[in-house]
C-alpha cells in the first residue's frame, strides 16, 4: 500500500513539472498599451528606438522599435503587432 502511495505521489509531481514547463508555450498575447504592441501574459513592452544596444535591435525582428520584457524569467523577446 505504501509503495502505491509513493508511486502515485511521484507521478503527480512529474505531471505538475511537465505542466509548468509547457505552460509558457501556450501563454496568451495581449495588448498592454495604445501602441498596438502585443506581449505575452506577464510581459510588458519596451521602446528601443534610440537605444544603442545591438542586442535589443537584434531581438527586434519586425523592426517596429518595440520588444517585450518578461520579469518572471528576465528575458527580452520580440513582440507581435496587432
Amino acid at each position: 500500500m505504501k509503495r502505491i502511495v509513493v508511486l502515485l505521489s511521484v507521478v503527480a509531481l512529474m505531471v505538475m513539472m511537465l505542466a509548468m514547463s509547457v505552460a509558457p508555450a501556450f501563454a496568451a498575447w495581449y495588448q498592454t498599451s495604445t501602441t498596438g504592441v502585443l506581449c505575452r501574459t506577464g510581459g510588458g513592452p519596451l521602446y528601443i528606438g534610440n537605444t544603442p544596444s545591438e542586442y535589443h535591435h537584434k531581438v527586434d525582428r519586425n523592426d517596429d522599435n518595440y520588444v517585450c520584457y518578461s520579469p518572471s524569467n528576465n528575458r527580452i523577446y520580440d513582440n507581435r503587432r496587432s
